[in-house]
């Protein structure tokens, strides 16, 4: 089993996926304070500038992804919410902690057609730029992407793509920004994904288990 003590820290930045849900809505988070073995003091969610209520005695799933090694979840239930200067929550450790294979973020190289929308300014002066774009590579946690908009890094962006049929939508933050001399784009983007379902980080490494596998067949790779 894998300890705690050597994954989760304070003021690590985690996910909370919200399990109860149908949806199963996720949001960005940090690790406030570890008060106990099993109990964690965590930022709670803010979306569009206003508070995400979460409930006492909701289940969340807690995520964190450590470079080079992987995801590493669990499950945790609200035991108290608070609004001490900032809006937190106390969570208690309802399961083990598990580890996703280091083969999920695997960068597989694949040009895709890919919808980037980036929400400048805000209230009535908000603005979306919706950009048709290409992916340079796919993982499970992040897509090298081609665009012509000169993004900061930290900006955060929707990409809209298929795969094999299944559209996903995924919300996404830009760790680097190079520039490329390509026919079509001047800029290729890194991006992590920070709001993806569990179900859409499947699709995506089953798109790329069966792209691989169609290149083993042909003897490609």
């Amino acid at each position: 089993m894998t300890s705690r003590e050597s994954i989760f820290k304070v003021g690590d930045k985690i996910q909370l996926t919200r399990i109860d849900l149908e949806d199963q809505k996720t949001y960005p988070s940090q690790i406030l304070d570890i008060l106990e073995e099993d109990r964690f003091m965590i930022s709670g969610p803010i979306y569009k500038n206003k508070l995400v209520l979460i409930h006492k005695g909701e289940l969340l799933r807690i995520s964190c992804v450590v470079e080079n090694k992987g995801r590493y979840a669990f499950n945790g239930e609200v035991v108290e919410r608070k609004y001490d200067n900032i809006y937190k929550l106390e969570i208690r450790k309802v399961s083990e902690i598990k580890r996703y294979q280091q083969r999920k973020f695997f960068r597989f190289d694949v040009s895709i057609p890919v919808i980037k929308e980036f929400v400048i300014g805000d209230g009535d002066d908000e603005e979306v730029l919706i950009e048709e774009c290409r992916s340079k590579d796919i993982s499970g946690n992040g897509l090298k992407l081609y665009t012509n908009y000169e993004h900061n890094v930290g900006d955060i962006v929707t990409c809209k793509f298929e795969l094999d049929g299944e559209k996903l939508e995924v919300k996404g933050k830009i760790l680097r920004r190079e520039n490329v001399d390509t026919f079509e784009y001047d800029y290729a983007l890194g991006i992590q994904f920070i709001d993806i379902k569990e179900a859409d980080t499947d699709k995506i490494i089953q798109f790329i288990f069966a792209r691989q596998r169609k290149l083993r067949e042909k003897g490609l790779i």
